[in-house]
C-alpha cells in the first residue's frame, strides 16, 4: 500500500519547530521552597514559590548587559515579587522592628540560593536557576525589599569587586551579634545598613562581612528600575497553591484589510477567575519577546487581538500570575506560521498576473512574494519517530480574481487603485516558482538517523516528490477546513509508516498505514495547506525519537515489580535513617556555631 504523505511530512516539521525552538508545552511552574525559622528559631515555616515558565523565557530572552554601574539598577524587578514580599510581610508584620525581620526574612531566602559564578541576569532567573553570585543575590534581595515597600540601594565594593545591599532604617538594627556594632553607610541624609546577600554566614541587616570591613562601597540607587513586570510569582506559606490551568484558542478576526491581518487569541483560566491579568507572550522568530495584557471577564474567558504585519515564524502563549488561591499558570505554546499577505485585490490579465504594491519599494514586493523557506531542520536518533500534535488553517487576506479573457488594460481600468499602489506586473510562471506549498517531511536518512523539516515547496517539488517510489505522500489540503483544528499523528520506523488525520472531534479523515516493505519508503511528506499566504498554528505538538532498544514486557514488568517490593520493604528503615541523619546534622551545626562565636 502506497500513500501520500507530503503534507504530513510538512507537520511534522512544524512541530519538531515547536519542539527544539521553543520552550515546552508545560501546565505546571518552577516550583521552590525555602525554610524559615522566625521567633528566635521556635516556630519553623516553609515558603512555596511558583514561577511560570513564560516569565521565566521572558527575561532568559533579554539578554541584559552592563556599561555602566547604573545598569545594575535596570535589572531590579520588585514588580515580579510583589506576592513573595506580601507572604514575608505577613509573617513579620507583628514584630516590634517589622522592617527589619522582612529584611532579614530576605536574606534569610537568598542565602538558600548556592553560590555560583555566571553572567549579569534578572532576579526571576536566579530564583528558578537556584544559584548565582554577589550580584545576581543582590538583585534579587533587593527586588523583593523594594516590592515589600523599603527604601533599598545596591553598594559596589569596587576595590574587592563586590555587590550586596543597603537597606535604609530609622533606628540602628540589631544584627546578629549584639556587641559589634552595626554597619551602615549615609547617602543623601538617610543611613542605609549593610545587608550582604551570600551564605557564607547567616548575614542579617547590619552584619559586615570582614573583607568589607575597611571598604567604602558606591552607592547606586534604584531610581531607574524595572516599574513593572509582564508577570509575577505566586508563594504561599506551608503547602503550595493548587494548580490552575490556562486554555489557548486562535483564530481569524472577522474583517481582514490590506495593512492588517488580525488574528485573534483567546481562552480561560480554569477554574474560572474573573477580572485577573493575563498576558500574552509573542516571539518572532525565536528572537525577541513582546508582552501585552488583558483582563479575564466573569467567566474568567479572555481575549487578544493581534494585529501580525510582518510574515515569519512566531511563538504564542499567555500566562497567569496566580492569586491568593491558585498558582499561575501558562497556557500551551503555539507556533504560528504567517506567510506573506496577498494584495487586497489580486487579478490575472492575458498571460500574466497582477497585484497592487507601493511603487517605490516593487522591487522588496515582489522578492517577499517568491515564497517561504526552511523554518525547522531537526535530527533525530532512534528506532524511529512519533509525531503527533493539532494544526489549524487561518485565513490571511483576500484576494479578488478577475477573469483573465479580458485584456489588462480593461481589467486596470476597471479596477479602482488604492491611493499610494500601484499595480505591478508579475512573472507568468510565478505561482509555479513560489514556494507556497506548506508541508511537512520525515525522512530515514541513514539507518536509525531521521530528520524532521518544515517548509513551503513549489510545485515542481511537490510533482517531483510525489512521484517517487520512495516517498509516502499525503495531501490533506483538500480535506481540512479553514478556521478547524485537526489532529495529526504520523510515525516512521524500520518497518513502517503511518499518518492519521482527525477533526476536532475525533472523526478520521485520513488514515494509512503501510509496512516498509510495502512502500519502500524512505521519506514521509504531509501536505497541509497549498497557499502559504494563510496562517498556520501548531499546538501541542511532541516528537519522540523511538527507542533503539526495546525490552520484552515480561522482563520490564518483573524488573518493576522487584524495584517497588524493595522499596515497601526498606521504606521503615529510610525514615528513621533520614531522622538520625538530619538530628546529627543539626547537633553538628550547632556546635560550629557556638565555636564561631567563642572564636569571634
Amino acid at each position: 500500500m502506497r500513500f501520500k504523505r507530503r503534507n504530513l511530512g510538512v507537520l511534522l516539521i512544524a512541530i519538531l519547530l515547536l519542539v527544539f525552538a521553543t520552550p515546552a508545552s508545560i501546565a505546571d511552574n518552577y516550583e521552590r521552597t525555602f525554610n524559615f525559622q522566625f521567633q528566635f528559631g521556635i516556630v519553623n515555616q516553609k515558603l512555596h514559590v511558583s514561577v511560570p515558565y513564560s516569565l521565566y523565557d521572558y527575561y532568559a530572552a533579554e539578554n541584559p548587559k552592563i556599561v555602566t554601574d547604573s545598569d545594575y539598577a535596570a535589572l531590579v524587578t520588585p514588580d515580579a515579587f510583589k506576592p513573595l514580599a506580601e507572604r514575608l510581610r505577613d509573617a513579620t508584620a507583628d514584630s516590634p522592628r517589622a522592617d527589619e525581620e522582612f529584611a532579614n526574612a530576605v536574606l534569610m531566602l537568598v542565602h538558600q540560593i548556592p553560590y555560583a559564578s555566571s553572567d549579569v541576569k534578572y532576579p526571576v532567573e536566579t530564583l528558578v536557576e537556584n544559584s548565582g553570585k554577589c550580584d545576581t543575590l543582590s538583585l534579587l534581595a533587593a527586588s523583593i525589599m523594594k516590592a515589600g515597600g523599603l527604601d533599598v540601594v545596591l553598594l559596589y565594593f569596587k576595590e574587592v569587586h563586590h555587590i550586596n545591599v543597603g537597606v535604609y532604617l530609622p533606628y540602628t538594627p540589631v544584627g546578629t551579634w549584639w556587641w559589634l556594632p552595626a554597619t551602615g553607610y549615609k547617602w543623601n541624609g538617610r543611613k542605609y545598613w549593610i545587608a550582604e546577600c551570600t551564605a557564607a554566614m547567616e548575614w542579617k541587616v547590619g552584619d559586615a562581612p570582614p573583607v568589607l570591613a575597611k571598604e567604602q562601597p558606591w552607592i547606586i540607587t534604584l531610581e531607574n528600575y524595572e516599574p513593572a513586570s509582564p508577570a509575577q510569582v505566586s508563594a504561599s506559606w506551608g503547602s503550595p497553591l493548587p494548580s490552575a490551568s490556562l486554555t489557548i484558542d486562535l483564530s481569524s478576526a472577522a474583517e481582514v484589510s490590506l495593512d492588517e491581518r488580525r488574528l485573534i487569541i483567546s481562552g480561560a483560566i480554569i477554574p474560572a477567575q474573573a477580572n485577573e491579568t493575563i498576558i500574552m507572550y509573542v516571539s518572532r522568530n525565536g528572537i525577541d519577546y513582546a508582552a501585552y495584557r488583558t483582563e479575564t471577564d466573569s467567566h474568567g474567558g479572555y481575549f487578544f487581538s493581534w494585529n501580525v504585519t510582518s510574515p515569519g515564524t512566531y511563538y504564542v502563549r499567555t500566562s497567569w500570575s496566580g492569586n491568593a488561591a491558585f498558582a499561575g499558570a501558562d497556557s500551551d505554546a503555539l507556533t504560528v506560521f504567517i506567510g506573506f499577505p496577498p494584495s487586497l485585490v489580486q487579478f490575472e490579465g492575458v498571460g500574466y498576473y497582477y497585484t497592487y504594491g507601493r511603487a517605490y519599494v516593487a522591487h522588496y514586493e515582489l522578492s517577499r512574494r517568491q515564497g517561504v523557506e526552511d523554518f525547522l531542520d531537526a535530527q533525530l536518533s532512534g528506532a524511529g519517530v512519533l509525531l503527533t500534535g493539532e494544526f489549524i488553517v487561518l485565513r490571511s487576506g483576500q484576494a479578488i480574481t478577475v477573469s483573465a479573457d479580458e485584456e489588462a488594460s480593461e481589467v486596470l481600468e476597471k479596477i479602482e487603485i488604492p491611493q499610494g499602489f500601484q499595480p505591478m506586473r508579475l512573472p507568468e510562471n510565478l505561482a509555479e516558482t513560489m514556494n507556497n506549498q506548506f508541508a511537512l517531511i520525515l525522512q530515514n536518512s541513514d539507518g536509525e538517523n531521521y530528520t524532521l523539516n518544515v517548509r513551503g515547496l513549489d510545485y515542481r517539488e511537490v510533482a517531483q516528490l510525489s512521484a517517487l517510489s520512495k516517498v509516502a505522500f499525503m495531501n490533506v489540503s483538500g480535506s481540512i477546513e479553514e478556521g478547524v483544528w485537526y489532529r495529526v499523528a504520523a510515525k516512521m520506523t524500520d518497518t513502517e509508516v503511518s499518518a492519521q488525520l482527525q477533526d476536532e472531534n475525533g472523526t478520521f479523515l485520513e488514515n494509512a498505514v503501510a509496512t516498509r516493505d510495502e512502500t519502500d519508503a524512505e521519506a514521509l511528506v504531509m501536505l497541509i495547506a497549498n497557499n502559504t499566504e494563510r496562517a498556520v498554528a501548531f499546538k501541542n505538538l511532541k516528537v519522540e525519537p523511538l527507542n533503539s532498544s526495546v525490552q520484552s514486557p515480561e522482563s520490564v514488568e518483573g524488573e518493576e515489580t522487584a524495584a517497588a517490593d524493595y522499596g515497601e520493604l526498606l521504606a521503615p528503615y529510610v525514615n528513621v535513617a533520614t531522622v538520625l541523619a538530619a538530628t546529627f546534622a543539626g547537633i553538628v551545626y550547632v556546635r560550629r556555631r557556638r565555636r564561631r562565636l567563642q572564636a569571634t
